[in-house]
């Protein structure tokens, strides 16, 4: 059925090129719905989103939530999408009620296919002590939240400043089953160590949100040296209480270098647009501000396939990107 022209579709409000620089993006750090309550509906269901995420030419996502592992609704997501060109992988973020930074429970995450492990998130001492974004909405959601975060807040660090040895068998497990690590919400100092181990066993390893515990990106420099790659997200910059703009990011990328960067959304608060326009979006303002096309190719698809190492995908072009998009139009009009 040819779409009707009455019937508007999200591509019919974008530029005739939008996929311009997602063609080919793996997005390291996305939100599924729910993430913290599925009384808080931010946004459509994984399936539509990824669907729509498929529109916009990319080729995969992790599915990340800081309270559940996600391996096997990731699994379920792919399953609905049938033959469509886009992978869902799974994850488990090491926050308390989990087990914290455990090796046994990244071995049976990895059991039920999860391809990445973050770190502790809200659950990490220096993010308990900052009381991050996320502490705050779980403490409206939940009454005995900040007592709990508080008793069990994890450090990677010993009082010697070592990493614990679970943190360390963790990697190691990481090493075994081929798993990206990402930092999560651990301190500069935390991750430097993690970063360290990781290069030893040969981990990729991602780090995450950096500059939640620097203004100054060149201490960024000490992860990079060891072979770690720095993750820049658009949600900050969406985020009302942050205090971060894309031009902090474009001078992050200037010093560090766009090929030690991977972007990603990391979005799934109600004030945002979904995750493959939240993506564009910081394509685009970086863009404006003065990466090349080739520089964005190198954050959003080549770097983040080097992390899981896959092969890089052949560029689908424009045009494909945009008969998709019709494509889709058409079958939600029908």
């Amino acid at each position: 059925m040819d779409h009707d022209p009455a019937t508007p579709t999200f591509a019919d409000a974008l530029p005739p090129d939008f996929g311009r620089f997602l063609d080919g993006a793996f997005d390291l750090h996305a939100h599924g719905q729910p993430d913290l309550s599925a009384s808080t509906m931010n946004r459509g269901p994984d399936i539509g989103v990824a669907r729509l995420a498929h529109a916009y030419g990319m080729r995969g996502w992790v599915l990340k939530s800081h309270l559940w592992p996600t391996m096997d609704r990731a699994a379920l997501v792919q399953r609905d999408l049938g033959d469509t060109p886009f992978d869902v992988l799974g994850s488990i973020t090491l926050n308390p009620q989990v087990g914290g930074i455990s090796p046994t429970a990244v071995g049976w995450a990895a059991d039920h296919g999860a391809q990445v492990v973050f770190m502790p998130t809200w659950g990490a001492s220096a993010d308990v002590e900052r009381w991050g974004y996320i502490s705050r909405l779980l403490e409206r959601q939940t009454a005995t939240f900040a007592e709990y975060a508080r008793a069990h807040a994890i450090s990677a660090l010993d009082a010697r400043g070592a990493l614990r040895p679970e943190v360390a068998d963790t990697i190691a497990v990481c090493a075994e089953r081929g798993l990206l690590l990402g930092t999560g919400h651990l301190s500069l100092d935390e991750s430097h160590a993690v970063v360290e181990l990781c290069r030893r066993l040969d981990v990729p390893v991602m780090l995450t949100h950096p500059l939640h515990f620097t203004d100054d990106p060149s201490q960024l420099h000490a992860f990079t040296r060891l072979g770690a790659y720095v993750e820049l997200s658009s949600a900050p910059l969406i985020n009302p209480e942050s205090h971060h703009s894309v031009r902090d990011f474009a001078d992050a990328i200037r010093e560090i270098g766009p090929e030690h960067v991977v972007l990603s959304s990391d979005v799934f608060s109600r004030w945002v647009p979904p995750i493959p326009e939240s993506l564009r979006t910081l394509a685009e303002q970086l863009h404006y501000l003065g990466c090349t096309p080739d520089e964005l190719r190198r954050m959003l698809v080549v770097n983040p396939h080097a992390l899981l190492r896959r092969e890089v995908p052949e560029p689908r072009g424009a045009g494909a990107v945009q008969a998709q998009v019709a494509v889709q139009g058409s079958e939600a009009a029908a």
